[in-house]
């Protein structure tokens, strides 16, 4: 049995949880507050980050990096992380994408002014970051239209693990019901059949104490 230890809206831990659930590889959460880790998850990773993947050995697997290699290596099926070179370059581009643009330009202004700020440091969000940050998120849906335009997915006709990823990004502006696609029909379609898979369902459970996920959250339409 795995141990994952992860946060709600951290959008790796996402999509870590999206691996292990479309292949069922079994597994328990261990919920680490990012901000406040504890002693015992400090002794396990000294750096404070998440995911983190216990295996059956008690072997730490550090980072979601780590973690998808380690799913990866085990070779099950199916591959959704593909073998022809040019797909896995822009898989990889795109992982990028998300671990810096996407996460600078929308998750942590978001994330900061929207759960940090009144959760852990009680104060009043700035509504302008938050502004800035929905300009900037309306500015990467039109990026992934036009990478759908052709396609069912975002790489191929198929589902790959870059799809997973993106949408455990998206899935967190979901939770907070920012995720207004409005006309966007390509991107809208999209989301939704990676939200009704069935690796998809725990994350929709989701419920952090204090935020409340938005009433649309838990529906499969938008």
């Amino acid at each position: 049995m795995f141990t994952l230890y992860h946060y709600h809206l951290c959008p790796s831990s996402r999509f870590v949880r999206l691996l292990l659930n479309e292949y069922r590889i079994e597994y328990v959460t261990q919920l680490e507050n990012y901000w406040k880790p504890q002693d015992e998850f400090l002794l396990i990773n000294p750096a404070g980050h998440l995911p983190v993947l216990v295996d059956s050995t008690n072997f730490p697997i550090i980072g979601s990096n780590a973690c998808m290699e380690y799913i990866k290596d085990l070779d099950l099926k199916p591959n959704i992380f593909s073998s022809d070179y040019r797909n896995k370059a822009e898989i990889y581009r795109l992982y990028h994408w998300f671990d810096t643009l996407f996460k600078k330009e929308v998750l942590d202004p978001i994330i900061y002014e929207k759960v940090f700020s009144r959760v852990v440091e009680n104060i009043i969000p700035n509504s302008e970051n938050i502004r800035n940050a929905m300009q900037n998120l309306s500015f990467h849906i039109k990026y992934f239209e036009y990478l759908l335009k052709d396609k069912d997915f975002l790489i191929t006709e198929t589902i790959s693990s870059c799809d997973l990823l993106a949408a455990a990004n998206f899935s967190i502006l979901d939770y907070l019901g920012l995720l207004d696609l409005g006309d966007s029909l390509i991107f809208k379609e999209w989301y939704l059949k990676i939200k009704s898979r069935p690796s998809f369902k725990s994350l929709l459970k989701d419920h952090i104490v204090g935020l409340n996920p938005h009433e649309n959250y838990k529906y499969l339409d938008l």
